[in-house]
């Protein structure tokens, strides 16, 4: 296993004997890898002490909740954090059999959305609403973690700068629909076997939120992977009309995103 930290001794029990692969997609803040052990298929996130906490906390609250890996390990050290998950099964909605066939992808990220929806807030104790995102951004922007290359063509052509864009964002928030939010609804995120969902991974930033934000992470990687004509299909799956100005807003946001 060649890891970028240190194993706790809970960990190294863990993997030994078993076979190892690393998973290079997604999850920037973490090193990722497959784990084959006993015929059973696990993950473990390694990453530095604080940025796994959230994924941890949410992952049990969401038991039973919510198709999400279950926890097998969570550990961590002085400045390390270890979580090692089941698998969900299935594949990612953004493999080969689904950009092959992305009407049956489409069909099956319409299913796990019903299920966010499905999920009661009432005691949901994590906010990720508009307030929250905006911080988060904000903070992006302040610490120098975005640059202005790293905006699209039209929108620095159209607002000069990271700063107008935050300024744009806070005079235009609005109110949030709230419900449940998984937080990257991006298709490598939503797991499925042929026309099935089976789960979601990666549900760190999973709270109370506006529902148009899951909605235009989704959009954007649906366009990415599959092609802007499946766009509508995806509203039509869920029976929504899209709010362009909201979707709009949340595409613009994502480009302050690290």
């Amino acid at each position: 296993m060649d890891s970028n930290y240190k194993l706790s001794e809970k960990v190294k029990v863990f993997i030994e004997d078993a076979k190892l692969e690393e998973i290079s997609i997604g999850c920037s803040d973490s090193q990722v890898f497959k784990i084959e052990k006993l015929d059973k298929t696990y993950f473990i996130k390694i990453s530095s002490k604080g940025n796994l906490t959230s994924e941890y906390e949410k992952l049990k609250w969401l038991n039973d909740k919510l198709s999400v890996p279950r926890i097998t390990l969570y550990d961590y050290t002085d400045d390390t954090e270890y979580l090692i998950t089941e698998s969900v099964g299935g594949e990612m909605a953004c493999s080969e059999y689904y950009l092959n066939n992305p009407k049956i992808g489409i069909s099956v990220i319409a299913q796990a959305f019903s299920q966010i929806y499905d999920v009661d807030i009432s005691d949901c104790p994590f906010d990720v609403s508009i307030d929250y995102k905006l911080a988060l951004v904000e903070n992006n922007v302040k610490n120098n973690l975005i640059h202005l290359e790293d905006l699209k063509d039209e929108t620095l052509k159209k607002f000069g700068s990271l700063e107008n864009i935050i300024r744009f964002l806070k005079e235009n928030k609005f109110n949030d629909e709230k419900c449940f939010s998984h937080g990257d609804t991006s298709l490598p995120n939503i797991f499925a076997l042929k026309d099935k969902f089976v789960g979601f991974i990666d549900v760190g930033e999973c709270g109370i939120a506006d529902k148009w934000f899951d909605l235009a992470i989704c959009e954007k990687s649906i366009r990415r992977n599959y092609g802007e004509e499946y766009i509508q299909q995806f509203y039509n799956e869920l029976n929504i009309v899209p709010d362009r100005e909201k979707i709009d807003y949340y595409l613009l946001m994502m480009e302050l995103y690290l």
